[in-house]
């Protein structure tokens, strides 16, 4: 019976063992990369390839994600090795030195072009009436003042030239073609390339250069963090938060956004066995990083979370947009659709554009269109419902027409309150309830737009503003204190 006893604790901690192993597709150190210096034949190149390279070192290391082996390392290795480097790259450099250096990829910066020149700023010039009438009104006393001008004007004409210089040399224009090539150290071969451009005019040399490397900057830091997405592991969940590998080590940072799949499995075809990515299970949001696991919250769901499901990160943030439906019979229908900022935030807005028709004070609907924005703030969330408070600003114009026919327009804005009620209905759709409760009431004045008769200087039309002609009382819009609408809401990841 004890033999028995001790053989099952065995089989027990032996599967436990297999069960806990660690996945070797996870995420779990930096990746070491190795900057190389440029490939470079002109040696003009050299001080502008220094500071990209120098920009793409900073970035790598900020993102927490690379062990970066710069040139200055790269050095003390060669000097031990006694291997010399020249300033151009070649395959068989890339292997030599990435087995000294223990790296499995290496970055070459290849510049395309860069160039500096002065650009004249641009001066507008006499529109061809304005000198038709200076040709039809010029008189003999005109034509000697503009004879002595023009005399006085060649006698400067040196003087105007230094201005002109001084203008070139303070309106430079940069720009910087180049590439990132990432290399396979095993064999020499390009695995990636990442495009970098940029240009700007305006201020002196350095002035305009400095432009240029911060927006080459953004680029870098960017298109680096998408090389190297985290793929992690749940280590535990309860309830609505989970635990996962990856935090600081990795440069994990909180608020980042999450897909968790089940296992991958393996599956044998006439002999071959392939990998079957595991499916989607749901969101998770990072909320607290520590050294190397952080905790997350489950933001979104649409199948069971377990321990030893995959999370992998999600290059972009999810992108939320809705179409709603706000309606109260023979008042006011309103048809919005709107794209959502700082998805599953603590705080988020959204941008919005509205069609719809709302009574007036002669019961008549008048149609409107507009934009606005809902500035929204999340309650609660359980079991695939959440709750919200959002402040709904529309800039709405309405369409009608006076008592002389006049086709007449008028602003006019409601703010609400709202309350949200969303149930999610698929993993990437809900529909969301609201109860919109009117907090004041804008509403300008009914114009319409009169032919003048006139021309402006391009040959167009000009128009007047008027009043709209009332024979009665001017009507107002109506709209009502509380009403509802209905939305179907995507998220897109």
């Amino acid at each position: 019976m004890r033999l028995k006893i001790l053989i099952y604790l065995f089989t027990l901690q032996f599967c436990y063992s297999f069960e806990q192993s660690l996945d070797s597709n996870l995420t779990l150190n930096k990746k070491a990369l190795l900057i190389l210096p440029s490939q470079i034949d002109d040696k003009k190149y050299n001080n502008i390839a220094d500071k990209v390279l120098s920009i793409i070192s900073t970035q790598a290391s900020s993102i927490g994600r690379f062990d970066i082996i710069d040139r200055n390392i790269i050095d003390e290795i060669l000097e031990e090795q006694k291997f010399q480097l020249s300033g151009y790259v070649t395959e068989n450099d890339i292997i030599k030195i990435g087995e000294f250096a223990a790296a499995e990829e290496a970055l070459i910066l290849e510049i395309v072009h860069f160039g500096q020149k002065g650009i004249p700023l641009k001066k507008e010039d006499q529109s061809e009436r304005d000198k038709k009438k200076e040709d039809q009104d010029e008189t003999l006393f005109s034509w000697v003042i503009k004879t002595a001008v023009t005399n006085a004007l060649e006698k400067s004409s040196k003087k105007d030239t230094l201005q002109i210089g001084l203008e070139i040399r303070n309106n430079i224009h940069t720009e910087l073609r180049a590439n990132i090539k990432f290399v396979n150290i095993e064999d020499g071969k390009v695995s990636n390339s990442i495009p970098l451009s940029s240009s700007y005019t305006g201020g002196n040399k350095d002035a305009s250069l400095i432009k240029v490397l911060d927006n080459i900057t953004l680029q870098i830091r960017w298109k680096l963090k998408d090389l190297y997405m985290i793929n992690s592991e749940l280590i535990e969940v309860n309830k609505n938060y989970i635990t996962m590998f990856s935090g600081n080590n990795l440069g994990l940072k909180k608020g980042a956004i999450f897909e968790i799949t089940s296992k991958d499995q393996l599956k044998t075809y006439k002999g071959k066995t392939v990998t079957l990515p595991g499916k989607s299970r749901g969101l998770i949001k990072i909320i607290d990083v520590g050294p190397d696991a952080s905790r997350g919250k489950i933001i979104r769901k649409w199948k069971d979370i377990q321990p030893g499901h995959k999370a992998y990160e999600l290059k972009k943030a999810p992108i939320l947009t809705s179409i709603n439906l706000s309606f109260l019979k023979d008042k006011k229908y309103e048809l919005y659709g709107n794209f959502i900022f700082n998805t599953f935030g603590d705080f988020s807005a959204s941008l919005n554009g509205y069609l719809g028709s709302v009574i007036d004070s002669r019961d008549q609907m008048n149609g409107y269109l507009g934009f606005g924005t809902d500035l929204d703030y999340p309650v609660f969330s359980i079991f695939g419902t959440s709750t919200s408070l959002s402040l709904r600003i529309p800039a709405l114009f309405a369409f009608s027409s006076d008592d002389k026919g006049h086709n007449i327009a008028s602003f006019f804005s409601d703010p609400s309150i709202n309350l949200n009620f969303a149930i999610q209905i698929t993993p990437n759709r809900d529909i969301i309830f609201s109860t919109r409760y009117k907090l004041t009431h804008l509403h300008g004045p009914w114009q319409w737009q009169r032919e003048t008769g006139f021309l402006n200087d391009e040959g167009k039309s000009i128009t007047k503003t008027e009043p709209a002609v009332w024979e009665l009382e001017e009507p107002l819009l109506e709209t009502p204190d509380i009403y509802f609408s209905i939305a179907i809401r995507k998220i897109r990841f």
